[in-house]
């Protein structure tokens, strides 16, 4: 399915689709998009209709998602494979209506729903793997498609005709809900084991007791939410991630940098990092904070500025309140305004005074001595200002009188403490620890003074936000049998064919090894061809360059091992590198160092090495001869990599699974799978053996398969926690060993300290 749509997709993108006859008058009626009533057009004979990957599109979601709730929902290795089709159909660029995607989502979250529902003697890690891979899938259709989570159909729109009455009877009716609140009720459901809002009353969150189906679902549940709230619709990353030493321009994060940054912990999950900055002509024109988020999702940043008036309103920036004219001597100072000064209005001395007016007596018959002689006074400098107001010259001076100046602009403002503020985060209750054995307060502040704080920033920062997965791709030609003849062919470009260069360039793009990258910011085709130079694919083996490919969820590598390759020491440790600065002998997968996400995310460089925990590797090997995949040296490129490296698990070629490309004359390519075959979680698609595929949907189904396959490694491993998991437990460490201990006026006292 997903090969056949796709490849249909791109075979039309590119312009090679045979049109019908009548769509080439200039009074054709536009395409519509397939779904709805024009969603079963289908043309016989040799002419293919242009919107002929919608239609199987959409025909193939509704039969995957009808079969996913009905009758696979029982075989857990079927519904896997069929959760990864449906997220890989999700991928693919097709016109099609907003209410068959809508329906999809609905059809996931409705299978959670019948999974978790389950009674509880049925519940198994099997399950709880499925319900894992169901939220997985569904986090792939938010980020692809974020217009979902905003759009709502209404009644009008089934009037005008845009939501038709077909869609509603086949179930499209979902589309009348509200997408987002229903994503967020399987959250909810997930993360504490039932909704709020069931059918016959609505309980509130904090009366329900947490009881998800495992810690796992949880987890998942959570990713999920994390989709929704920060990663959907904010990718790709424009200009990457910063830290402080590039906001404060320094060459390296070091404690005495730190001190420049006051740093708090929000509900024991967000550390902000929050720079002060007053305005100045040096300095920005209002007062401004920049905030440097890290939590579970990764690492963001945000400038905010002061403001007292709305963005429609406000002045010029370097204006004063008061114009340069109006500063000067005024002509008119001396000029009484003929105004006459009221207590009342002035119908009130028309009016007869009556007795009752009289029984409050005047303020003159009731003063004391006392208060008579404070009215004199006032009355006196009352004589005086009317005289010096009414008459410029007074005792042989002059009085000039000037328009009132404002005082000088501050400079200095404590825009954390106002930020935190606004944001509700400074009431008693907020920093008030609840005396519960190791729970902090809801704002914590970190003491940056403290060895080591720079040091667990810089580990935290390593960890990705995304998972991080690995390829490796050989070209073996004809007749070899070695593993030297193997990695000696991509030294040069007239060692292979230039279709496996087509396939490199597919697969992702060139980055350099340690460069600073902006999630998604893919290269061109000729920018690859700069790169590539002469060599069949050898400068992409890690040394200086790999391929690489990043979605919202998922940082992929590809490399290219060459002999140079094994010539490195792979046994050093990322720990031992600088974060933006990795050498080749740097980039090892740790537990607890894993590479930058603002870098290239390289793991798992050494043949052998086990990815995240799990023991096993996905290997992409281009064959000229198909006789030749029984002779495929991998014992020999394991062994020969094994012997410079120190792993504390050895994966053994059982481990490692092979997929085999091999051009047929057709001009398509042949797919043989070898290997990792023994558990029913190990079985990954789209690609099977005997798959028959075109080079434009090759790359494509190359990555989805390697994303497929370690996702179901992590799946079946019990030492893989999600990434937003493995940074919580970084967070949670920094706030345990760094916690400022102090009593609430002391908190407050240090809010109003300078830096």
């Amino acid at each position: 399915m997903l090969n056949v749509v796709q490849d249909s997709a791109l075979f039309e993108v590119a312009g090679q689709t045979q049109q019908e006859p009548e769509s080439q008058h200039s009074g054709a009626k536009p395409r519509r998009t397939a779904g709805g009533t024009s969603g079963n057009r289908w043309t016989r004979g040799p002419a293919v209709q242009s919107d002929a990957a919608a239609v199987l599109w959409v025909q193939f979601v509704r039969s995957l998602t009808q079969r996913l709730t009905s009758q696979w929902r029982n075989d857990s290795a079927v519904c896997l494979s069929a959760l990864e089709v449906l997220g890989g159909l999700a991928k693919v660029q097709v016109q099609v209506d907003e209410v068959e995607r809508r329906r999809a989502v609905s059809s996931v979250c409705t299978y959670i729903v019948f999974q978790c529902s389950r009674p509880p003697q049925l519940h198994s890690r099997d399950l709880h793997s499925i319900i894992v891979a169901a939220f997985y899938c569904l986090n792939v259709w938010l980020t692809q498609h974020p217009a979902l989570l905003d759009h709502q159909v209404t009644d009008r729109q089934v009037a005008d005709r845009q939501v038709t009455y077909h869609q509603v009877r086949c179930g499209a009716c979902v589309c009348f809900q509200e997408c987002l609140l229903e994503v967020l009720e399987i959250v909810e459901l997930g993360i504490s084991g039932s909704k709020s809002r069931q059918e016959q009353e609505v309980k509130r969150k904090e009366e329900k007791d947490l009881n998800p189906a495992s810690l796992r679902v949880k987890e998942a549940a959570e990713a999920t939410l994390s989709c929704i709230m920060q990663v959907s619709e904010a990718f790709p990353f424009v200009g990457g991630s910063l830290s402080e030493d590039a906001l404060i321009g320094c060459s390296a994060l070091s404690d005495s940098s730190l001190k420049k940054f006051r740093y708090f912990v929000v509900e024991s999950s967000v550390i902000l990092a929050m720079l002060e900055q007053g305005s100045g002509p040096e300095q920005a024109p209002y007062p401004s904070l920049t905030v440097l988020i890290r939590g579970p999702s990764g690492r963001h940043i945000w400038t905010l500025e002061l403001h007292l008036q709305p963005r429609g309103g406000r002045a010029q920036t370097q204006q004063s309140p008061i114009s340069e004219q109006s500063r000067g001597t005024q002509e008119d100072a001396g000029i009484r305004s003929p105004v006459k000064h009221q207590l009342f209005p002035e119908n009130m001395d028309r009016v007869p005074p009556v007795r009752a007016d009289r029984s409050i007596p005047a303020l003159q018959e009731t003063a004391t001595e006392q208060v008579q002689q404070q009215l004199e006074c006032l009355r006196a400098a009352l004589r005086r200002q009317q005289q010096i107001e009414a008459r410029p010259i007074v005792s042989g001076r002059s009085v000039v009188m000037t328009t009132c100046r404002p005082p000088p602009l501050a400079t200095r403002f404590q825009t954390a403490r106002l930020f935190l503020s606004h944001l509700g985060l400074l009431t008693p209750d907020s920093v008030k620890d609840p005396g519960i054995s190791g729970v902090p307060a809801h704002l914590v502040s970190l003491d940056s003074s403290l060895p080591g704080f720079s040091e667990s920033l810089r580990r935290l920062d390593k960890l990705p936000p995304r998972n991080c997965d690995s390829a490796f791709i050989f070209y073996l030609r004809a007749g070899q049998r070695t593993a030297a003849e193997v990695l000696r062919n991509v030294e040069s470009r007239c060692s292979v064919q230039s279709h496996f260069l087509d396939l490199l360039s597919s697969l992702g793009w060139p980055v350099q090894v340690g460069q600073q990258q902006g999630g998604g910011a893919h290269s061109s085709r000729s920018e690859f061809r700069a790169v590539l130079g002469d060599s069949g694919g050898d400068v992409f083996d890690g040394r200086t360059f790999v391929l690489m490919f990043s979605d919202a969820l998922t940082d992929i590598t590809f490399i290219v091992p060459s002999p140079s390759h094994k010539a490195f020491d792979w046994s050093k440790t990322s720990e031992e590198a600088e974060p933006l600065n990795e050498s080749p002998s740097d980039l090892q997968n740790h537990p607890d160092s894993a590479p930058n996400s603002t870098t290239c995310p390289v793991v798992d460089i050494k043949l052998g090495s086990p990815v995240l925990g799990s023991g096993c590797q996905l290997m992409i090997v281009w064959v000229e001869r198909f006789e030749d995949i029984e002779s495929f040296p991998l014992k020999e490129l394991m062994s020969e990599h094994r012997t410079q490296t120190r792993t504390q698990t050895e994966s053994s070629p059982s481990d490692v699974q092979l997929v085999f490309i091999h051009p047929l004359k057709t001009g398509l390519y042949s797919v043989c799978l070898h290997g990792n075959g023994s558990s029913k979680f190990s079985l990954a698609v789209p690609l099977v053996s005997g798959s028959v595929v075109s080079m434009r949907s090759l790359g494509f189904l190359l990555r989805e398969m390697v994303i497929n396959g370690c996702h179901r490694r992590r799946l079946d491993s019990d030492s893989a926690p999600p990434p937003h998991i493995r940074r919580k437990h970084a967070i949670s460490d920094i706030i345990h060993r760094y916690r400022c201990r102090r009593s609430e006026p002391a908190f407050y006292s240090a809010l109003f300290q300078d830096l």
